[in-house]
C-alpha cells in the first residue's frame, strides 16, 4: 500500500475512534446521514471480513450505533415544518438500515413516510414536492421495495435531468447526486431500462466516477486542514467517503488487507 493510501487509512481509523465517543444527540439529525452511511459501510465490512472486528468492533455493536442515529429521526420525519428534501432523506435512510438488518419496522416506517412526502393527487398520481437527491433516493427505494413502477419512472426522469446539468458543466451538484445516481442505476435502471440504455447509463457512471473522486479529495483535504475545527456536516460526509473507500480497498486486497 503506497504512502498516500496508508495516510488515508490512518485518517479513517483515527476518525472512527473519535466518532465512537460522540454524543449523537448533540447534533442536528439533518447532519447525521453521512455518519449513518459510514457506519452501515463499516457494518458490511466487518460482516464480510470478520478479522476486522479488532479495529472496528463486532457487527452488532456497529449496527447499534447506526440504529441509534435512525432513532433520532422520528419526530423530525413527521414534522411538516421540516423541508421535504430533509424528510425524504430520513425516510430513505430508514430503508437503507433495513437492507442490512432486515428489520421490517424500518422498512414499514420508511415506506409510510415516503408516501406521505410524495404527494398523491386524486387520480393516484404522484406530484413531487421537489426535484432533489433525497427525493430521487426515496423514489428508487419505493420502486425497489414496493414495486412501484411510477416511482421508478420518476426517478429515471430526475436522473436524466441531473445528468444533463452535469454534462453541461454544472459539476457542483455531482457529489450531492452521486449516491442517488448509483442507487438508480443499481436498483431501478438495471430492471427498467432497455439493454442499450442501461449500458449507456453505466458508461456515464464510469466517466463521472473520475470527477467524483476528484471532488471527494477536495472534501478530505478541507477536513484535514480544518482539523478539530471542522464543521460536523463535513466530518459526517468525509466519514462516509472514507468508509466506502476503506471497504473498496478491503475488497481488492482480501486476506492481504
Amino acid at each position: 500500500m503506497n504512502q498516500e493510501l496508508q495516510m488515508e487509512k490512518g485518517l479513517f481509523h483515527d476518525l472512527y475512534r473519535q466518532l465512537d465517543n460522540l454524543d449523537l444527540r448533540s447534533y442536528s439529525p439533518a447532519s447525521l446521514s453521512g455518519l449513518l452511511h459510514g457506519y452501515l459501510t463499516v457494518y458490511s465490512m466487518v460482516r464480510v471480513y470478520p478479522w476486522l472486528e479488532g479495529d472496528f468492533g463486532n457487527p452488532g455493536d456497529v449496527h447499534e450505533r447506526a440504529k441509534s442515529i435512525v432513532h433520532l429521526y422520528p419526530s423530525q420525519s413527521r414534522c411538516s415544518d421540516v423541508d421535504a428534501e430533509i424528510r425524504a432523506g430520513y425516510a430513505a435512510d430508514k430503508m437503507d438500515v433495513y437492507q442490512l438488518y432486515a428489520d421490517l419496522s424500518y422498512l414499514k416506517n420508511g415506506l409510510d413516510a415516503a408516501y406521505k412526502i410524495l404527494s398523491l393527487q386524486g387520480n393516484g398520481k404522484i406530484v413531487l414536492p421537489c426535484r432533489t437527491p433525497n427525493i430521487c433516493r426515496l423514489l428508487c427505494n419505493c420502486y425497489y421495495f414496493a414495486g412501484d413502477e411510477e416511482c421508478g419512472e420518476l426517478a429515471g426522469r430526475l436522473v436524466t435531468e441531473m445528468l444533463g446539468y452535469i454534462r453541461g458543466g454544472n459539476r457542483e451538484v455531482l457529489l450531492a447526486w452521486w449516491e442517488a445516481i448509483c442507487l438508480y442505476s443499481d436498483a431501478v435502471g438495471a430492471m427498467m431500462l432497455p439493454g442499450e440504455d442501461y449500458k449507456r447509463l453505466e458508461e456515464e457512471r464510469v466517466r463521472l466516477r473520475v470527477s467524483v473522486d476528484r471532488e471527494e479529495e477536495k472534501k478530505i483535504e478541507l477536513f484535514r486542514q480544518a482539523g478539530q475545527d471542522a464543521d460536523f456536516s463535513l466530518v459526517s460526509e468525509v466519514f462516509a467517503i472514507l468508509a466506502r473507500r476503506e471497504f473498496e480497498r478491503c475488497n481488492k486486497m482480501g486476506n492481504n488487507y
